[in-house]
């Protein structure tokens, strides 16, 4: 199912909702959902497990006063409420869904109105600031296409995460960094259009992104971080391609230059599936049937063998 549709969808059960009440859960189940949903400044009010979609959190804002984005003042009057749904965490093997207000309110002090601001979803998003994360870490091992289908997104909303993210990095410089990996994010699967990860490989978060493949590009970013950021770094971690090698042994020479494990083993399995395919193909035209037997059968388990894998 689209978002799209599960909007309409959901709108149907608000509907419903105004006509016959779904039964309340109790206080305690409020509480713990409230933890368990773990969002600083909002309270779950309800909850409903829809059949075949998922669970819908209906959420109440704790902070009643919202800051006036021109005059700075706060303000409680309330102009009207927005409720949409968006998407967020998945909770074991079932898809969330929020039902959030982001109230429009008046400022006493200009009068103006405004659309309050949400810390854990920006505005015009229909995902919280979290999935953004995680659908982004999925991208340092897969590309746009496949993470999208298995998040349930669109591959233009993970370009926009991609966009913002990057803005959001830029200008930051990552503190403690030890270990770096330089990575790359396939934008569009078998076009070698790539957009360029910096990883804390400690601490497991991107710390940079670069929209160009290029040396020039990659030194320009790393250069901003300054020298004291760089003569830091200890190890490097990269996959086989030159100009990532280039680059480090440049910028920072006395970190030590490692392969990524990741593509190491994926180069080693890509040449060794070649080296089976052009044995089999030379093996199935011959003629006698049993050295023919003999070297499929090898065949089939070489590739578990070489890897001590029984």
């Amino acid at each position: 199912m689209t978002y799209r549709a599960f909007c309409g969808l959901i709108k149907f059960y608000f509907i419903k909702i105004k006509i016959k009440l779904i039964p309340m859960a109790s206080n305690p189940q409020l509480h713990l959902m409230t933890k368990l949903l773990n969002i600083e400044g909002v309270t779950v009010k309800n909850y409903q497990i829809i059949e075949n979609i998922g669970i819908t959190i209906y959420l109440d804002n704790n902070n009643k006063k919202a800051i006036c984005p021109d005059c700075g003042k706060k303000t409680d009057k309330l102009h009207q409420n927005h409720y949409y749904v968006v998407r967020d965490l998945p909770f074991g093997e079932q898809k969330v869904y929020l039902q959030v207000n982001r109230r429009q309110m008046r400022c006493e002090g200009c009068p103006k109105k405004f659309s309050e601001d949400l810390e854990f979803v920006k505005k015009t998003r229909t995902y919280t600031e979290r999935l953004k994360k995680k659908i982004l870490s999925e991208l340092l091992e897969s590309d746009i296409k496949n993470v999208a289908q298995r998040n349930g997104v669109s591959e233009q909303e993970i370009e926009t995460m991609l966009k913002e993210w990057g803005k959001e990095l830029s200008g930051q410089k990552p503190s403690g960094l030890k270990r770096l990996g330089i990575d790359e994010i396939a934008l569009v699967k078998g076009q070698k259009n790539y957009c360029v990860v910096l990883v804390d490989i400690d601490k497991k978060i991107i710390v940079g992104m670069v929209t160009n493949r290029t040396q020039v590009e990659i030194k320009k970013y790393l250069k901003a971080w300054g020298e004291e950021v760089l003569e830091q770094i200890e190890e490097v971690s990269i996959d086989m391609w030159k100009p990532y090698k280039n680059v480090s042994e440049a910028l920072m020479p006395q970190a030590e230059v490692v392969a990524d494990r990741f593509h190491v083993m994926k180069q080693v399995n890509e040449e060794l599936d070649r080296a089976r395919k052009k044995i089999k193909k030379a093996a199935e035209v011959l003629k006698n049937n049993s050295e023919k037997d003999r070297i499929l059968s090898g065949i089939k388990t070489s590739k578990y063998v070489l890897f001590g894998i029984k």
